[in-house]
């Protein structure tokens, strides 16, 4: 049984402001600014605008490198982000550029290692999507997005590093901001896998091994059960064990969350690209809601 509709008939579901806020990357780089809060929010810290705008500068940054890079093969996978991108495809780049340059600018008045600190974002969003010819000798591949697991590995980590760059903001480290790396890390181990599931077709056609087209599109759902349950297990082990406060636990419902959308995801015609896009990338966004919640109500 067929259950992805394909992308490319999907009738746009997005006015102009809403494609610009998904697509224009600023969904993604707000639910970044998100977990950073989150993380400041753990460490007993109010988290500043300094912070918060950094954590969306460095965001949009890399993944407009990423979307510059990928424009002309992302027709087949994502034809609306294209076409919403197509017009400034030049100007990628330089806009690119520009949010490194004022977040670095920003992260030297704030301290020295959190300058150097976040170099390790910048160096992962090149190798990730510009790559490099040395890989190929290393790796089999140019860019690390096109090895197997890698490519959800890699943007996983990157991720995962966001809890320790705010420990560098505040030159303040504890061991509840460090366990929360790996359950940032599992959270997007998952959603790289469904967002592979929903690029099946796309990767298929240039080649690019992903865990949907090696162990196919069931099977890839399969695993992210797993991951989901892993994380909310390391969740609640935190919890009892004392290492993050009893009203994390509300966060349990971001893997709640992501059932829920790999659910509707199974219906036919499925939306893929409306739960990817717009309900997959909205999880982060509600990270920093759902702990001040927790706090406010337990």
């Amino acid at each position: 049984m067929n259950i992805e509709a394909p992308q490319k008939k999907e009738p746009p579901v997005l006015g102009y402001l809403g494609r610009e806020f998904v697509h224009g990357g600023h969904l993604l780089a707000l639910g970044t600014a998100s977990i950073a809060a989150l993380s400041a929010l753990l460490m007993s810290f109010t988290p500043t605008l300094a912070l918060l705008v950094m954590a969306y500068l460095f965001s949009y940054g890399a993944y407009t490198i990423n979307r510059s890079a990928d424009i002309d093969q992302d027709m087949l996978s994502h034809p609306e982000r294209t076409r919403h991108l197509q017009n400034r495809k030049k100007y990628l780049p330089y806009v690119a550029g520009s949010c490194f340059a004022i977040g670095y600018f920003l992260a030297i008045l704030t301290n020295i290692p959190f300058f150097f600190a976040l170099l390790a974002p910048l160096a992962l969003a090149v190798v990730y999507s510009v790559g490099s010819k040395k890989l190929v000798r290393i790796m089999g591949v140019k860019r690390l997005k096109e090895k197997l697991l890698v490519k959800n590995v890699v943007i996983s980590f990157g991720w995962s590093l966001i809890p320790v760059l705010v420990g560098f903001y505040y030159e303040q480290f504890s061991l509840m901001i460090l366990v929360l790396a790996p359950f940032v890390f599992l959270r997007l181990m998952e959603a790289t896998i469904f967002f592979d599931a929903r690029d099946t077709e796309g990767d298929k056609a240039n080649g690019i091994r992903t865990i949907p087209t090696v162990y196919g599109f069931m099977r890839s759902f399969t695993i992210m059960d797993g991951v989901d349950l892993i994380s909310g297990i390391y969740l609640l082990a935190l919890v009892d064990l004392g290492v993050l406060p009893f009203y994390a636990s509300v966060m349990l419902v971001l893997p709640i969350y992501s059932v829920i959308y790999r659910i509707l995801a199974l219906r036919h015609p499925s939306k893929m690209s409306f739960l990817c896009d717009v309900v997959c990338d909205g999880e982060y966004l509600l990270w920093g809601v759902v702990l001040v919640l927790g706090r406010i109500l337990i």
